[in-house]
Protein backbone atom coordinates (compact mmCIF):
# COMPACT_ATOMS: atom_id res chain seq x y z
CA UNK A 1 0.00 0.00 0.00
CA UNK A 2 1.31 3.31 -0.51
CA UNK A 3 0.38 6.95 0.14
CA UNK A 4 0.68 10.01 -1.40
CA UNK A 5 0.05 13.57 0.66
CA UNK A 6 -1.39 16.72 -0.85
CA UNK A 7 -2.24 19.91 0.10
CA UNK A 8 -6.03 21.64 -0.96
CA UNK A 9 -7.94 24.57 0.37
CA UNK A 10 -11.58 25.68 0.20
CA UNK A 11 -13.74 28.46 -0.47
CA UNK A 12 -12.69 30.41 2.52
CA UNK A 13 -9.17 29.87 2.21
CA UNK A 14 -8.68 26.89 4.61
CA UNK A 15 -6.14 24.40 3.62
CA UNK A 16 -6.72 20.73 4.64
CA UNK A 17 -4.38 17.75 3.54
CA UNK A 18 -5.57 14.97 1.60
CA UNK A 19 -4.26 11.60 1.30
CA UNK A 20 -4.53 9.33 -1.72
CA UNK A 21 -3.93 6.24 -0.80
CA UNK A 22 -3.09 3.05 -2.91
CA UNK A 23 -3.63 -0.83 -2.27
CA UNK A 24 -0.32 -1.60 -4.65
CA UNK A 25 0.26 -4.61 -2.54
CA UNK A 26 -2.15 -6.65 -4.42
CA UNK A 27 -1.54 -9.92 -4.75
CA UNK A 28 -1.32 -11.55 -8.22
CA UNK A 29 -1.76 -14.82 -7.51
CA UNK A 30 -4.88 -14.89 -5.21
CA UNK A 31 -8.21 -15.83 -6.95
CA UNK A 32 -9.93 -13.34 -5.03
CA UNK A 33 -10.83 -9.73 -6.57
CA UNK A 34 -9.10 -6.64 -5.21
CA UNK A 35 -9.88 -3.13 -4.79
CA UNK A 36 -7.56 -1.16 -7.47
CA UNK A 37 -9.52 2.28 -6.67
CA UNK A 38 -7.76 5.00 -5.11
CA UNK A 39 -9.00 6.57 -1.68
CA UNK A 40 -8.79 10.33 -1.01
CA UNK A 41 -9.58 11.11 2.59
CA UNK A 42 -9.00 14.24 4.61
CA UNK A 43 -7.04 14.27 7.88
CA UNK A 44 -10.19 13.94 9.36
CA UNK A 45 -11.08 10.81 7.92
CA UNK A 46 -13.40 12.24 5.92
CA UNK A 47 -13.68 10.75 2.13
CA UNK A 48 -13.44 12.89 -0.79
CA UNK A 49 -14.48 12.66 -4.81
CA UNK A 50 -11.97 13.44 -6.98
CA UNK A 51 -13.62 15.85 -9.55
CA UNK A 52 -10.64 16.44 -12.33
CA UNK A 53 -6.68 16.85 -11.63
CA UNK A 54 -7.01 19.81 -8.90
CA UNK A 55 -10.73 19.59 -7.56
CA UNK A 56 -12.12 17.41 -4.79
CA UNK A 57 -15.62 17.31 -3.39
CA UNK A 58 -15.93 16.43 0.17
CA UNK A 59 -19.01 13.15 0.18
CA UNK A 60 -20.45 14.40 3.32
CA UNK A 61 -20.71 18.11 3.16
CA UNK A 62 -20.81 18.48 -1.20
CA UNK A 63 -18.33 21.09 -0.43
CA UNK A 64 -15.39 21.52 -3.15
CA UNK A 65 -11.56 21.90 -2.41
CA UNK A 66 -8.90 22.74 -5.08
CA UNK A 67 -5.18 21.55 -4.80
CA UNK A 68 -2.37 23.70 -4.34
CA UNK A 69 1.15 23.83 -4.15
CA UNK A 70 2.78 23.24 -0.84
Amino acid sequence: MSTHVFTAQDASGRHCRIQLIRNDDASHTSSAPTDAHPVYVLEDGSRVRRIDNDTFQVISTGAYVTRVAD
